[in-house]
């Protein structure tokens, strides 16, 4: 009988996934600090996209599906409240990619 994780088809193991959780709890981390500092931004539409891919690309457990809401909840804090008005700086974005 296989394991209810390989049923997933071609999704990528739980596992995996808390890598990149991690990494987009940390970027989100930073967008906290950075949106009540006069430099730097990071585009919490990209880091919603990565949450998205994360969704649709891993077999995750409850409690990775627990961390994704509220990674999103705190999205939509720092995105309810930018410090500039909604500029976008993608270079800030391409470091964090380049980091995972």
């Amino acid at each position: 009988m296989k394991k209810k994780s390989e049923t997933k088809g071609s999704l990528l193991p739980s596992a995996m996934a808390d890598v990149e959780l991690q990494h987009i709890e940390r970027a989100v981390a930073q967008l906290r600090t950075m949106k009540s500092q006069s430099s730097g931004t990071l585009n919490v539409e990209y880091w919603r996209e990565r949450l998205a891919a994360v969704v649709s690309g891993y077999a995750l457990v409850h409690a990775q599906k627990q961390r994704i809401e509220a990674l999103r909840a705190a999205l939509d804090a720092v995105h309810i409240h930018p410090r500039d008005g909604g500029s976008r700086k993608r270079s800030t974005n391409r470091l964090w990619a380049k980091a995972a």
